[in-house]
């Protein structure tokens, strides 16, 4: 059963006196005559046509609830008319839907797609991109080999030079992203770590000159964060949540707690959306392996205390 609530100052709803009355419990106020912009002559047509509907809407007395079957998904008549009306006054009136007065959206019905009878699009085979891929996956396996290091003031050429052959990959330097920064190949930079991931040695050392890396052509490029591109990664959430029932809570907490000023909601570039399980984060290097630990984390957890927020009524 669908409603429709009609709320009108104390006296009836008449014929001339209809400024689109007060609807859907009195949340939302037509502010402008209705007939100002259909004219006297279409505002009866449309009245009458509506009462010979069988809405009876015109003679109702304020506050009664008026009760009709529903058939559909789509707002009801009035509620169209309010659209209609904004469109048709050029935004002279207001309407606002609220879950009352609009039926609960359902899911689309599911059918079968059929494949066409024909080998398998480049794009999706990804054949010549795989040993490019499988060789960068290797640079950020590397990248958590733990090392001992110990260099005193030192250029930051020579540091990564070191760092290149400690990991056996390939180590570049965008000088322009660098003089970007007013920073230079040759400036000095200290590290004196044991026993330390690679990644965090270099994240503590390119922290306080603003700079960082991304691993980008089968190499790791050192760039300031501003040139540092958002890269796509996919999170397939099913291996570590019971179910969808906190995603909304996850993403929360992931636009909170990981590079918060990073996220497009806080004026970065960073986004992130679900498409059934799979968490896809466009967000550059750092913030991905932030993302990535952030989740790991988050898979040791009991399952059974991994429930959405309750509030209270």
């Amino acid at each position: 059963m669908g409603s429709l609530r009609i709320a009108h100052p104390s006296r009836q709803p008449t014929l001339l006196g209809l400024s689109f009355l007060h609807l859907f419990n009195g949340e939302t106020l037509m502010t402008r005559s209705f007939f100002s912009m259909v004219g006297i002559a279409g505002g009866i047509a449309l009245v009458t046509a509506l009462k010979i509907g069988g809405l009876g809407f015109v003679n109702q007395t304020p506050e009664i609830l008026v009760q009709r079957e529903t058939s559909s998904d789509q707002p009801n008549v009035l509620a169209q008319m309010g659209g209609m009306g904004g469109g048709m006054g050029g935004g002279d009136m207001i309407y606002s839907a609220t879950s009352a007065n609009w039926p609960a959206p359902k899911l689309l019905v599911p059918y079968e797609w059929s494949k066409a009878n024909v080998e398998v699009p480049g794009w999706l085979d990804g054949a010549a991109d795989a040993e490019a891929n499988e060789r960068e996956a290797d640079i950020r396996r590397r990248l958590d080999k733990r090392i001992d290091l110990s260099l005193g003031k030192t250029p930051l050429r020579s540091f990564f030079q070191t760092l290149s052959d400690e990991l056996g990959i390939a180590i570049l330097i965008d000088e322009k992203g660098l003089e970007d920064e007013t920073i230079t190949p040759e400036d000095p930079v200290m590290a004196v770590r044991t026993d330390t991931r690679a990644r965090d040695i270099i994240r503590q050392v390119l922290e306080p000159l603003n700079l960082t890396t991304v691993v980008k052509g089968e190499a790791l490029v050192v760039t300031n964060k501003k040139n540092s591109a958002n890269i796509i990664r996919y999170y397939d959430l099913s291996f570590i949540l019971p179910n969808n029932t906190v995603t909304n809570d996850l993403i929360h907490a992931i636009e909170t707690l990981i590079t918060p000023e990073t996220w497009v909601n806080s004026g970065g570039t960073s986004m992130m959306s679900m498409v059934g399980s799979v968490l896809v984060v466009h967000a550059n290097e750092e913030t991905q392996e932030e993302l990535a630990t952030f989740l790991r984390e988050i898979s040791k957890q009991d399952p059974t205390n991994l429930r959405p927020r309750r509030f209270e009524e």
